[in-house]
């Protein structure tokens, strides 16, 4: 089995179901760990892009909102391509209307490759990710799209479920059918399965060692009020 104690409040549990482990996914690390190339090679000062600029004006590697997400949270770089086909880790069970009125609902005039009988721009994939975390009482674990990027074709959406849903004790897990060796005691902390979603344009891949979210721990008042 294998766990990573973070701290007091949080540990990092990996599945070893069998039918998951071809990937040999990594365990989560610091968001500061995975900062992008356009940031590291960010210059201070906007008069060394625009020779007119002001000499005072000074480009986000100063922001102090941006520098503040840079140490937020935890990722893992994709352990796999994400593409049309569906694997045990990436699968495409959810369809675009589920966002109707959004732009990932939209239509397209004609199919963009044989056999691929959508006519939606956009396709949905789940992706179940073998680690989950175990957290005091009072913790949540937020999902939200990676905070240092912006990619044009692909987007992926924020999540906070509730704290030990969908309970199936004799397997030790919750929600997916991911299965768990580590203990499972509801009774005394709070579990959260890395589950995330990504909407991807049909005729785009994502690959693999792409950074695609955030998991950000917080502690929810309310919610260690109701558990005490």
């Amino acid at each position: 089995m294998t766990e990573v104690i973070v701290n007091n409040y949080l540990t990092w549990e990996y599945c070893e179901d069998p039918d998951i482990q071809y990937l040999e996914c990594p365990a989560p690390q610091p968001m500061q760990n995975f900062l992008p190339n356009w940031f590291k090679e960010l210059k201070g000062n906007f008069s060394q892009y625009d020779q007119d600029g002001d000499s005072f004006m000074y480009t986000i590697r100063h922001c102090l909102g941006f520098q503040g997400v840079l140490g937020l949270g935890y990722t893992i770089p994709l352990p796999e391509t994400i593409d049309g086909y569906d694997t045990k880790f990436s699968q495409g069970r959810l369809h675009p209307e589920m966002m109707h009125g959004t732009r990932f609902a939209n239509r397209l005039h004609k199919r963009l490759h044989p056999g691929d009988n959508s006519f939606y721009e956009y396709r949905f994939k789940l992706l179940h990710w073998p680690w989950r975390a175990k957290m005091a009482k009072g913790w949540r674990l937020i999902i939200l799209p990676y905070l240092l990027d912006w990619p044009a074709d692909w987007q992926e959406f924020p999540g906070a479920v509730q704290p030990n849903y969908d309970v199936h004790s004799t397997h030790n897990q919750i929600g997916s059918w991911l299965q768990w060796n580590f203990p499972f005691v509801p009774a005394r902390y709070n579990y959260y399965n890395i589950e995330t979603v990504v909407a991807l344009r049909r005729n785009t891949t994502i690959e693999k060692g792409t950074v695609t979210f955030c998991a950000l721990p917080f502690f929810d008042p309310e919610l260690y009020e109701k558990q005490k």
